[in-house]
């Protein structure tokens, strides 16, 4: 994907516009409850129409069939999932984005995710926290292309960037309040990616 760049966690129609302005190249919106930026399934339907760049939905519970019902062609699966649920991925018609924690102890499940979806995203293995840039780099030697997230934003981007990663998530990062979205912030982090 080469230095692409996602954000997640969107919640409002007005900042999906703005976001296609800028240049963003995917859109995440989660579509489970647990999460203080859920959004419902009919959002995410409206989402799609007004947006030229790829929505992803966002799901960390349910089974594989509801995930794969989501109604965006990329989904995000935000979870580890058993080998039964890796394979089931492969009978579905969508992009699907596997998540796996920055962490040395997943090298044997990263090695194994490869084989069901070209787009990892290694994430912080706790929620909230920042992924540790070593770790990271290592892991990036068994998938160069995979997106890297957790606790990016304009201060440290520039050091993530150094790594070249295939893409960035960042949902927090740019956040004005929780799911709503910074467009200048967007925008400032775009110029370091594209300078990077």
């Amino acid at each position: 994907m080469g230095n692409k760049l996602k954000i997640c966690g969107v919640k409002y129609i007005e900042d999906i516009v703005s976001l296609n302005n800028v240049g963003v190249d995917f859109i995440g919106m989660i579509n489970d409850k647990v999460s203080p930026r859920y959004v419902d399934k009919e959002t995410i339907i409206n989402a799609v129409k007004f947006s030229n760049k790829p929505i992803v939905t966002v799901k960390v519970n349910d089974n594989i069939e509801e995930i794969m019902n989501s109604p965006t062609k990329y989904v995000q699966i935000h979870r580890l999932l058993s080998d039964y649920e890796l394979n089931q991925i492969r009978s579905y018609n969508k992009k699907v984005i596997l998540y796996v924690p920055a962490d040395f102890s997943y090298i044997n499940y990263l090695k194994k995710a490869v084989n069901y979806t070209d787009m990892i995203l290694l994430d912080s293995p706790i929620k909230g926290q920042r992924i540790n840039k070593e770790i990271v780099k290592e892991m990036l030697d068994y998938i160069p292309n995979a997106g890297i997230g957790g606790g990016i934003n304009l201060n440290n981007i520039k050091e993530f960037v150094e790594l070249n990663p295939g893409w960035f998530d960042i949902s927090s990062g740019v956040e004005k309040e929780i799911g709503k979205k910074d467009i200048d912030l967007v925008k400032k982090i775009i110029e370091v990616i594209n300078n990077g």
